[in-house]
């Protein structure tokens, strides 16, 4: 159904789509620049993706229980948390599909963040792909503090995955390298 609604009023155009694999696991990393963002990714593509989401959404009244109903996982705010690493590897072992925005949150200044390396270290420590998809007009249609969307085309632009071999011993240089190689692809 939101398909056909970000089809019919925000001429939703995907491009790319042969990138996406037939079946998991793998991690899509996608650019965050508007709320809009979760819809038009999973309505751009045909897999059930689990979404790690920052902890305190899951305390907002609505949007908690929307977060809780389709499994997201809740990321605390702390440099290692554990348990949603621990969640996120179970999912990609059970062949399934990951989806994370790097920079942690929305972003609006598109040079002023450091992305988070922890799509890297899960593709990385389970050597599952990653497929970064660019996202393109959601800003305009449902920019920060607007409580209507605006008339604006959405594009999503799925690129070529990134493989990654499994590895036990990661290093900070592997994981930034890694960032670096989807990150110019988003962006």
């Amino acid at each position: 159904m939101s398909l056909i609604i970000l089809k019919l009023v925000f001429r939703l155009k995907i491009t790319g789509s042969e990138n996406m694999p037939k079946t998991g696991p793998f991690i899509i990393v996608a650019n965050h620049s508007s709320l809009l963002d979760g819809f038009v990714l999973v309505s751009s593509v045909k897999h059930k993706i689990t979404f790690m989401s920052a902890a305190y959404l899951f305390k907002m009244p609505y949007i908690g229980i929307f977060f809780r109903g389709i499994g997201a996982i809740p990321v605390q705010n702390k440099k290692n948390d554990i348990n949603s690493i621990k969640q996120a590897i179970k999912i990609l072992q059970a062949g399934g599909v990951l989806g994370i925005f790097p920079e942690g949150g929305i972003n609006h200044q598109k040079n002023d963040f450091s992305p988070k390396a922890g799509a890297a270290y899960l593709a990385i420590k389970t050597g599952v792909p990653i497929i970064p998809v660019a996202i393109k007009g959601a800003d305009k249609v449902l920019p920060a503090g607007i409580k209507f969307p605006r008339l604006n085309e959405i594009k999503v632009n799925i690129r070529k995955p990134i493989f990654c071999s499994k590895k036990i011993n990661l290093n900070k240089e592997i994981l930034k390298n890694t960032v670096k190689s989807y990150m110019k692809e988003i962006y």
